[in-house]
């Protein structure tokens, strides 16, 4: 009888302990990253855009307007223009996109593709349902700043749309994408965002 209870007694404390490791190790999983630490992990790579003047490619970030990225422009030659101009239904556009190497996570050149995309006028901003492609450039980025120009002829409207640009690489993969474009944005230093209009 005593040898029954002793053991008993071994196995309520072997279970407690258990239970109390599981716990402790359940909360330091899920603990929140020290304060200055970056959310996203390092990457071979890493080729970004700015979403507004100020970004310096950290993520995710909550700077606005987040539609408005510096690093994609609109212009009627491509000889390029100061700033982004509201694209022609029926004649050749030419989109600009900067993108710059390295970002904060990664370092070194990169290849991948740059791939173009746009809303309707009027239409949805769900990704990927309401996008429709654009371009897909093949781009080598070497460390600095290299700027892609994309002849485009197919531009819808007259209205209001957007373009969006998308960098893709196996070593500088998208981290995060949902149908909410502005989280795909703000999570993403690889997607850059531009609203524009069409006349």
């Amino acid at each position: 009888m005593a040898f029954l209870g002793s053991r008993a007694r071994r196995a309520a404390l072997a279970l407690l302990a258990g239970t109390a490791l599981a716990s402790l190790l359940a909360t330091t999983a899920t603990a929140a990253p020290p304060t200055g630490k970056p959310d996203r992990v390092m990457t071979p790579t890493d080729v970004w855009m700015r979403d507004v003047a100020m970004d310096s490619g950290l993520q995710p970030h909550s700077y606005n307007p987040i539609w408005s990225s510096p690093d994609i422009k609109v212009c009627p030659t491509a000889m390029g223009c100061a700033t982004s101009a509201n694209a022609i239904v029926g004649m050749t556009n030419y989109i600009f996109v900067t993108l710059r190497n390295p970002g904060p996570y990664g370092t070194g050149i990169d290849s991948g593709a740059l791939r173009i995309y746009r809303t309707s006028p009027g239409g949805g901003m769900a990704w990927p349902t309401d996008l429709t492609w654009v371009a897909t450039v093949p781009v080598v980025v070497p460390l600095g700043v290299t700027t892609v120009v994309v002849a485009w002829g197919a531009v819808p409207g007259p209205g209001n749309f957007s373009l969006l640009a998308v960098w893709e690489s196996p070593d500088d993969p998208l981290l995060l994408i949902t149908p909410d474009l502005q989280v795909n944005v703000r999570y993403n230093n690889n997607i850059a965002w531009r609203a524009l209009q069409s006349v």
